[in-house]
């Protein structure tokens, strides 16, 4: 998400606010306020200690040209910054995608790109032209400027244009290891923003979606020209891959004294968490000059990194760095598959109900009569997720996540024996609730979820405290002591109801 290489990119947003009226109030139910003190950052959820700024050093623009190849490769196998992403429609970025391939340790990314900002070097789409009209200007360039995309892109040519760009990368043997976005574009509308994520989700690609939580950092995006709405902080709670806490870019300078300077600032000024900084190093040359008015800018940044005073610097604030490979290992290895996507292997089913996958997702149906499906393995400390989809057809939708769970021995088509954590959007015992066999247990503080939408489900039982998370939020803490061990199941309950589910990953908490 670049910031602004142009300086009206802001206004340009905001305009595309009034315009398209999608400026919306702060976080819905919630006042602005300061973050908790309980907050807990995403660098502590990957593992990181807690109070540490996490720092992502990222090279945008790798492929933009030859120049921003070699100071961007330079910088990467020397480790002086951990991250790049390539705009693949530029003229060098085949040549720093086989860069990536005979470097499979860097962690090299797509810079999606759906604008062509320079006067006198521009780029087209890469699709065909008729597939996409909407990204194309008189020219037969991409637009350049946000604001155009936005006024003449539908969300259809923009995720076309999302997919050939990450698909050119695997076609010439390449994987990506994240996805961002040129300019901001993808976070120019909800439409895109929507596209984005949901590309990331399906390729199990991270994108640089940042946490906002926090009332705090909604409203500085929404100072910076982003349409922060509600639709935009729903997407970002439901995304299900890991999340940035604050995002930002390298300062300019009259100096390279005083570039130096604004960057020691800049990293003073962070908060602790999980921070991407992005900047756009490139070796000077008459190309670079030709091409913007900010190559000074780009020339500092393809220095300042290696530079000692810097480094030192880095060392006595105690950062700590990471890059989007080292991210995916912290979210990936302790969490264990519960599905795998394909067919019910590993899985019992009880009761009358329908159990069957469809396109990847675990699929319950209630036609004939509720039932439960159980798997594996049985545990007491334990932590399970997933994300979930309920349809009540007219029938109201009554399902759940159980986990210590166990079928009665008197009737194993009964109710488990365990633990349920709710999912139904239509009564006071809604989704997020704690129950036992036929009892509301542990209250939830609020509904996040509705019907014929995914939404996300994590669960924590340690001991007695058992905590439940509906689309990233606390809603439910209990101490129970009741069931101590079990199995995981999924309940499909009231009649013509349907539950999916998909993505459903568990970790063993005992030592």
């Amino acid at each position: 998400m670049k910031i602004s290489m142009k300086t009206n990119f802001a206004a340009s947003l905001l305009t595309i606010l009034l315009l398209s009226l999608v400026i919306a109030p702060a976080l819905k139910g919630q006042e602005k306020k300061k973050q908790s003190d309980t907050h807990i950052t995403w660098a502590e959820k990957l593992g990181y200690p807690a109070g540490k700024k996490v720092i992502i050093l990222h090279a945008d623009d790798a492929g933009m040209s030859e120049g921003a190849n070699i100071a961007t490769a330079h910088y990467l196998e020397n480790k002086y910054i951990q991250s790049t992403a390539i705009m693949a429609p530029c003229p060098s970025a085949d040549e720093f995608i086989q860069w990536a391939i005979d470097h499979p340790d860097a962690d090299v990314g797509m810079h999606l790109t759906h604008t062509s900002e320079w006067k006198n070097y521009r780029w087209g789409p890469l699709p065909d032209p008729a597939e996409v009209p909407g990204l194309i200007d008189p020219d037969g360039m991409l637009w350049n400027e946000v604001f155009n995309v936005v006024m003449h892109a539908s969300a259809d040519e923009v995720e076309k244009e999302i997919r050939a760009q990450i698909d050119k990368a695997i076609a010439m043997g390449y994987k990506p290891n994240h996805i961002d976005t040129h300019m901001g574009t993808l976070y120019g509308h909800p439409s895109y923003v929507e596209r984005f994520f949901k590309v990331a989700q399906e390729y199990g690609i991270p994108a640089n979606a940042i946490d906002l939580s926090d009332p705090l950092i909604a409203d500085k995006f929404r100072k910076q020209g982003y349409p922060i709405n509600e639709d935009v902080i729903e997407l970002i709670e439901q995304y299900s891959l890991p999340k940035l806490d604050n995002f930002t870019s390298a300062p300019n300078a009259k100096s390279y004294e005083e570039k130096i300077e604004n960057f020691k600032t800049l990293i003073k000024s962070l908060p602790a968490g999980l921070t991407e900084i992005i900047f756009h190093p490139s070796v000077e040359s008459e190309e670079l000059k030709s091409i913007t008015n900010s190559w000074q800018q780009r020339v500092w940044e393809a220095k300042m990194f290696s530079d000692p005073d810097l480094i030192s610097f880095f060392e006595e604030e105690g950062l700590i760095f990471t890059n989007w490979i080292e991210i995916m290992e912290r979210f990936s290895n302790d969490w264990i598959s519960l599905f795998n996507g394909m067919n019910l292997d590993d899985w019992t089913v009880r009761g009358k109900a329908n159990w069957s996958v469809q396109d990847g997702v675990l699929t319950g149906q209630s036609d004939k009569g509720t039932g439960h499906i159980y798997t594996g393995p049985e545990l007491s400390d334990l932590e399970v997720k997933g994300m979930f989809r309920l349809s009540d057809q007219g029938g109201g939708g009554n399902s759940g996540l159980y986990f210590r769970a166990n079928p009665p021995a008197d009737n194993p088509d009964g109710y488990p024996l365990g633990y349920e954590a709710q999912i139904c959007h239509n009564q006071d015992a809604h989704t997020g609730w704690l129950w036992k066999p036929g009892t509301p247990t542990g209250k939830a503080s609020k509904l996040l979820s509705s019907d014929d939408e995914w939404f996300s489900m994590r669960v924590k039982a340690k001991g007695s405290l058992i905590q439940i998370w509906v689309n990233e939020q606390l809603v439910m803490s209990y101490e129970d002591a009741e069931y101590k061990k079990g199995f995981f199941a999924i309940q499909c309950h009231n009649p013509g109801m349907t539950i999916e589910a998909k993505e459903l990953y568990y970790r063993d908490l005992n030592p």
